[in-house]
């Protein structure tokens, strides 16, 4: 019987020893991002590892911006109620329109010209600082009563640069010439444009009123540098296609 008992305390205390110990789950230790407000200036000097990266691609890119495409005869600067240098690209916005169907008249507005192209050569630098912007040049079905809202708010602002229209307003009684028709307000018109102005921007509220009916997908930009390309060399004249009297 002792002999049992002492079999049985000796099983007894293998078993125990055998148990796996308590886990407990480590808490993670607290800890607090710390923040740094690094002004980013020409006083931070370049890493040259990154440098040495981007170097061949700025080069790259260097060239292809100063490369010429053409050049100009005159000074191209904008203002109203016209200017050489919104003759220009509106156009250019009614040639390119034109490729995609039938167009009556072009238009864009001073704002987006956001830089001169002086008497000399263009290059194509030269046309990323006139258009920044991802514009894209779209056709806008208006009918007569509207795009008749449209000319009097033109004038009212002062003007805006068009192509293939020719405003006239004497005494606040306004008078167009579509092309080589005189404008007529029982019919609709076909006008080439920008769709920033049709979304909203530009603050010609008349515009909104006008529809969508043709997308491009042509970049203002890419079509200025086309133009300038084929043209090579680019001389807009004062026509008077605004007047305001």
């Amino acid at each position: 019987m002792n002999k049992l008992k002492i079999i049985l305390t000796a099983v007894l205390i293998t078993s125990l020893s055998c148990q796996a110990p308590p886990v407990s789950t480590p808490r993670p230790a607290t800890s607090m991002a710390v923040a740094t407000h690094i002004p980013v200036s020409s006083r931070i000097p370049s890493d040259p590892a990154i440098e040495k990266i981007i170097r061949p691609y700025r080069e790259q890119l260097k060239k292809e911006m100063d490369t010429v495409i053409g050049k100009s005869e005159v000074n191209m600067t904008r203002g109203n109620p016209e200017s050489l240098l919104g003759d220009f690209v509106t156009d250019v916005i009614l040639d390119t329109a034109r490729r995609f169907g039938h167009v009556d008249f072009a238009l864009t507005n001073n704002g987006g010209l956001r830089a001169p192209i002086y008497k000399g050569n263009i290059t194509i630098r030269n046309i990323f600082e006139l258009m920044p912007f991802d514009n894209r040049i779209v056709l806008a079905q208006f009918t007569g009563k509207q795009l008749e809202a449209l000319l009097t708010e033109i004038v009212k602002r002062g003007g805006t640069p068009v192509s293939g229209i020719t405003i006239v307003s004497t005494g606040g009684i306004v008078n167009a010439t579509v092309g080589q028709e005189k404008f007529d307000p029982n019919r609709s018109y076909t006008v080439a444009t920008i769709d920033y102005l049709m979304h909203g921007g530009g603050n010609l509220e008349s515009m909104w009123n006008g529809k969508i009916s043709k997308d491009t997908h042509v970049l203002l930009r890419e079509a200025l540098i086309a133009y300038v390309k084929k043209h090579r060399v680019i001389h807009p004249q004062i026509e008077g296609r605004i007047i305001i009297q």
